[in-house]
């Protein structure tokens, strides 16, 4: 019943024990690895300086020095594969020659980046044999396609090797070919290479960006800084794989629908007061921030798990993001069958904003205990009021099984509270409300029976680095809750004097059976956000002495 809605981006919450444990296993896992390639590497030049039969020349000296390669050989120099051939690195070729070249649909490689997806299609990192090797396997090739590799049979892909021209060289083997290894394409590639063009075709391929491959890049030297300089290789990295999927990958099946120019200038149109990055009471009009963003809101919607042809699929799909999107069968124009699922082309995939933009559930176990920033731009555990101990106790019909307490462990100080971080937020009016229990009455830690425990919620305001968009610093709780019947009147009493102010007094004991949980919550008014952003809330106690506790926050969009 209660559900986390998550957001599409990393939420840049305090470093806590669990990511040190995960940074401190990543780096010997980094380490293993260093050592078993370095192992396999020099097992390699141990057999090549000890077999006769191995020639003393990388693959590509090789390849560029028989005129039945000239062929492959232009394409891998045209494409700057000839980097990774030239280089110190093992790996294996399945070279087609002239006559294979020849036979190849020109549409297939009648651009730089079919060309280099059909060329990596013939190279894989490491060293294979007809003569070694006794098991199919499957390869991942440097196109990123996963080919099947039957040496017992002297097959790749279903394509006749010929064992008689393989040869071993002091980088790795080359193996001939009759027929060329074609590329099957992923949705990715059909979007990159093949899709007619389009504002959301084109928006995807404007994700794309070029980052620097150090494990392929051969060292060539230092500078005076004593820093590492690389024959650098360059690979592209889509920002659409990172925060929504990877529909480059054939790891899963996928189904992706691609809206028409209109269908995609009304989704923009519906949903651009919902989604802006920047302050829109300063900025009217969206920004180019606020562009890309609400294109990515869009976009991320799009694509979906499992694939589904234009006549099997169901009426609704459901995205990554737990989006109800209508698939309107009779609106698909066109379609392409790609080796990871489907690409449907639409005129309609309208989505109401009440089922895109859902309620939130911030948990309060995912707290973080009065965070601060210090002079050094670390996270600091404690603030300077009190000192808060948390305590997260198991709960019958607590949401997840737990609710929180954080108590003030220092008696003469008022603790600043705990502060919660959530997802992203869309830029409009949301109603906050509260589920707790007060079985313990004042404090946790010092009871008192004659005083019931009152708090307040106030949102905080974050600032962060520019560049990076990391955290730098959190305020104290500056936005306060409103409490004006705009959207309803709150179930708290505000002061009179200061519309601003008010505490929760909570006399709750026992939590509801979770189905009923909605029945516990006690409404605290609402937010307008002028941004879309990460939500952070600060929980405080009236007096010292005094804890705060929570089981969850739950904040509901008005969709005005």
């Amino acid at each position: 019943m209660i559900k986390y809605v998550k957001g599409y981006e990393n939420l840049n919450v305090v470093d806590n024990e669990n990511n040190n444990i995960m940074n401190r296993y990543k780096f010997f896992l980094i380490i293993a690895l260093v050592m078993i390639l370095s192992a396999c590497k020099n097992v390699w030049e141990e057999h090549i300086k000890v077999n006769d039969n191995v020639l003393q020349e990388n693959i590509m000296v090789y390849l560029g020095s028989d005129p039945e390669f000239s062929e492959f050989t232009s394409m891998l120099k045209s494409t700057g594969m000839d980097v990774y051939l030239s280089s110190s690195g093992i790996y294996t070729v399945w070279a087609p020659d002239n006559q294979a070249i020849a036979g190849i649909d020109p549409s297939l490689i009648d651009t730089d980046d079919k060309l280099r997806l059909f060329v990596s299609n013939h190279i894989v990192s490491g060293m294979y044999s007809t003569l070694a090797n006794n098991v199919a396997l499957d390869l991942k090739m440097k196109s990123g396609k996963s080919l099947s590799y039957d040496s017992s049979n002297d097959l790749i892909d279903g394509v006749t090797i010929d064992p008689s021209g393989e040869v071993t060289l002091k980088n790795g083997v080359v193996q001939l070919i009759s027929q060329p290894l074609l590329p099957r394409y992923t949705i990715w590639d059909y979007i990159a290479l093949e899709a007619p063009p389009g504002r959301f075709v084109d928006y995807l391929k404007s994700l794309t960006r070029l980052v620097f491959d150090e494990n392929n890049s051969e060292q060539i030297g230092v500078d005076s800084l004593s820093q590492p300089v690389f024959d650098s290789i360059w690979i592209e990295k889509n920002n659409f794989f990172l925060y929504v999927t990877d529909i480059s990958s054939e790891d899963s099946t996928l189904t992706l629908l691609i809206p028409g120019d209109e269908v995609f200038e009304a989704e923009f149109s519906k949903f651009e007061k919902y989604y802006r990055r920047d302050d829109k009471v300063s900025n009217v009009i969206p920004t180019a921030r606020d562009s890309a963003y609400i294109k990515l809101m869009i976009a991320r919607d799009l694509v979906f798990e499992n694939e589904y042809t234009a006549s099997d699929g169901p009426d609704t799909l459901v995205s990554y993001f737990d989006v109800k999107v209508p698939f309107n069968k009779a609106s698909v124009t066109s379609s392409f069958q790609a080796s990871n699922g489907y690409v449907h082309h639409v005129t309609d995939c309208s989505v109401k904003p009440s089922d895109k933009i859902l309620p939130i559930v911030m948990e309060a176990e995912n707290c973080i205990v009065g965070a601060m920033i210090s002079s050094s731009g670390n996270y600091l555990t404690n603030t300077t009021s009190g000192t808060g101990t948390p305590y997260f106790r198991q709960r019958a019909n607590a949401s997840q099984g737990f609710d929180l307490i954080v108590d003030n462990s220092h008696k003469s100080e008022r603790l600043s509270g705990a502060l919660f971080a959530g997802p992203i937020v869309a830029s409009m009016p949301y109603r906050v409300k509260i589920r707790a229990i007060n079985d313990f009455n004042k404090s946790y830690r010092y009871p008192n029976s004659e005083t019931v425990l009152k708090q307040w919620l106030g949102q905080v305001t974050i600032t962060r680095d520019l560049i990076t968009e990391e955290i730098k610093a959190i305020s104290t709780a500056t936005n306060l809750l409103n409490s004006g019947d705009q959207f309803g009147t709150p179930d708290v009493v505000y002061d009179p004097a200061d519309q601003n102010t008010y505490y929760y007094s909570d006399t709750l004991l026992t939590y509801s059976p979770i189905e009923n949980a909605i029945e516990d919550e006690v409404d605290l008014g609402y937010y307008n956000f002028s941004k879309s952003d990460s939500v952070y809330l600060r929980l405080i106690p009236q007096a010292s002495q005094m804890a705060v506790t929570a089981d969850y926050f739950r904040l509901v969009p008005i969709f005005e």
